[in-house]
């Protein structure tokens, strides 16, 4: 017969409560790890987001489409008058300051500043006041300096109730307001604009915009395809494009969403034939035997590998709808 003595069991006692501690250090432990862990995936994407953006809009003619469609900047800005910048500062602290992207216009000191935000900064006023100062002071030139338009592009859910106005964070008094500092950001926001608006501008920055602004997995798949096929797809175009759907779309849709997306992208698109290309199908129709449908088919082939329409196909061949569609399945 075994028996428990008092001290085994306050021994018992002892090292259970040692155990469940030690385990709710552990599981706390793994929640602040999961915690820990969530925040860098979001980092990680935030960036990729940054990173996106700064190679939308580091391209010319990109910048020049938000500056119209979004800034609405009167004054039409050519590709050959604009340059990029260094987004480095060193301030008067000694410390290395980023922004994100900062053009300069070639024959005049103007400059625009951009800073992109996914989460509200009520300190962003300070921040765009530091940059500004920077470039005003190694861009003076004969006691004159240049003008800094200031832009924060804001892409997050909430509603940006941060200062836009420096004036509006200093105190306030009817006899002395006349004397406050009044700098000020232009503020580009997502909840500004609908779908159909973004989509409608065709651009890639709109692009952008439109796959922030969506909310679920379904809304991301409906918006890009609807992207793919707004936007004007050109090389360039097409390559950001891919990007975008590559490194920011697909964590979300997954592999085989993905590779149709990227598919769409670079399908080359049916083009009309051009009276020169016309005429040359038509002497090499000529030049096959009367009747002699191999000669024909072998032709027909080579307009569908140059993505010609089949109804132009069907006219200078003779070749009906049907057989045309049955040699495009068999390439």
């Amino acid at each position: 017969m075994e028996f428990i003595t008092k001290k085994d069991y306050i021994k018992y006692i002892r090292e259970h409560i040692e155990a469940i501690e030690r385990e709710k250090s552990k599981a706390y432990i793994f929640e602040k790890e999961d915690i820990r862990g969530k925040k860098e995936k979001l980092e990680r994407i935030d960036k990729k987001h940054d990173k996106m953006l700064k190679v939308i809009l580091g391209r010319k003619k990109e910048m020049l489409y938000f500056l119209s469609q979004f800034l609405r900047v009167k004054k039409s800005i050519r590709e050959d008058e604009i340059e990029v910048c260094s987004t480095e500062f060193i301030t008067w602290q000694y410390k290395n300051k980023y922004s994100d992207i900062i053009y300069k216009l070639k024959k005049e000191p103007i400059y625009f500043l951009i800073e992109h935000q996914s989460t509200v900064d009520n300190n962003m006023i300070e921040r765009i006041g530091i940059y500004v100062q920077e470039i005003m002071r190694k861009e003076e030139k004969n006691g004159l300096y240049p003008i800094v338009v200031p832009i924060v592009i804001y892409t997050g859910e909430q509603k940006w109730k941060a200062k836009t106005n420096f004036f509006d964070k200093q105190y306030s008094s009817e006899a002395y307001d006349k004397y406050k500092i009044n700098l000020w950001y232009n503020l580009i926001t997502i909840q500004d604009y609908t779908f159909e608006e973004l989509l409608k501008k065709k651009t890639l920055f709109s692009s952008f915009m439109i796959i922030e602004k969506c909310k679920n997995k379904k809304e991301l798949i409906t918006r890009i395809n609807q992207v793919i096929k707004t936007v004007n797809k050109d090389e360039e175009n097409k390559q950001v494009l891919s990007e975008i759907v590559k490194y920011i779309i697909a964590p979300y849709v997954g592999e085989e969403i993905t590779d149709k997306m990227l598919k769409e992208i670079n399908e080359k698109e049916e083009v009309a034939m051009s009276p020169l290309t016309k005429m040359f199908f038509d002497l090499e129709i000529k030049s096959e035997k009367k009747g002699e449908r191999h000669g024909l088919r072998k032709t027909a082939q080579k307009m569908l590998e140059k993505k010609i329409k089949i109804q132009d196909i069907e006219e200078i061949t003779g070749l009906t709808r049907e057989e045309i569609e049955k040699l495009e399945k068999c390439m």
